[in-house]
Formats: C-alpha cells, structure tokens, sequence
C-alpha cells in the first residue's frame, strides 16, 4: 500500500525562497565571472558559489522524501536516492506526535524546508531522532528495537493502522 507524502505550504514557500534566492545570487556570479576577462581567482570563487548552490538543491530534492509504502514485512521510505527500509517486525511504538513534542527541537545535521524536512534532529523530550518528513501536521514517531526514533508524516494517516495491523506486535 502507497502512502503519499505532499510538502506543506511552509516547505513550498521555503523552497520557492530559497531558489529565488540561488537564482538572483546566482545571476550576479554569472555576470561577475563574465566581467571578470579571464581573471581566475574571481571565475573560481563565483563558479564555487555557483556549483555550492546546485549541489544544495539538487542534493536536497534527490534526499526528500517522495512517498511511503507498506509491502510485506516493510515500510518503505521512498526517496530519489537512497529508500530508508524498516522491517516492521522492529518497531516497538507507534504513535501520533504534536507540536508539543517539538518544543526546543534542534536540527543536528538536516534540512528545514527545501523540499522537506529531514535528517537529524534532536530535543529533551524524544531525544535524537531522523525525519522524513514533508509537512508539520500527521506526524508519526516509530520507534524500533534498534533504539532509532523516526519521524515521518503521510498525507494519510490510515498508515498508522496499516503499519499496526502489519507488525508483529499489533500495537
């Protein structure tokens, strides 16, 4: 079973931001490398400008997460490059969390909005955990017998019950 995973309207405008951004910043590089008449310290600043602002967004959308999908004995984390697979015999909870839980919540090493919000995170109450998150709202924490504690957050939330009624332990 497919679950899909749209971007909130934060992580779209974020996302819109951010581009418009590269883009504008992007353009003053490309005139200053072209004004530059073969000067190669200024072509390699702004070309290293240039090539950090595409890696960023390419890496950011190939990391984002696409969808979810419950096959088997799994759940799914779909992404471009690099599917997360959880056996769902190794998870122990499953349950909603609110924006509560959330209070004081660091980003350790993630990303906050372009293209979602995923990576690692950290705060008192749920300690260090990794998102695969694309919007703020229908936000499950799973937490396995590895002690990994995952955020995602399906546009349907009858994943819940599809990932109850599938683990071994039928929480």
């Amino acid at each position: 079973m497919e679950y899909k995973a749209s971007l909130d309207t934060f992580g779209k405008v974020i996302t819109a931001g951010v581009l418009i951004v590269f883009i504008a910043i992007g353009q003053k590089n490309v005139s200053a490398i072209i004004s530059s008449n073969g000067d190669v310290k200024t072509t390699l600043i702004h070309g290293g400008v240039l090539l950090l602002f595409v890696l960023t967004v390419i890496g950011s959308y190939l990391y984002s997460t696409r969808k979810y999908s419950v096959t088997g004995d799994t759940l799914v984390i779909h992404r471009l490059i690099g599917n997360r697979v959880i056996k769902l015999a190794d998870i122990t909870e499953i349950r909603f969390i609110d924006s509560t839980d959330f209070s004081g919540t660091i980003r350790t090493f993630g990303n906050g909005g372009l293209f979602g919000y995923y990576g690692k995170f950290y705060n008192t109450k749920i300690g260090s955990m990794t998102w695969y998150v694309t919007q703020k709202k229908n936000r499950i924490l799973l937490r396995t017998l590895q002690g990994d504690k995952i955020i995602i957050s399906p546009d349907d939330i009858s994943l819940v019950d599809c990932l109850r009624d599938s683990t071994v332990n039928n929480m």
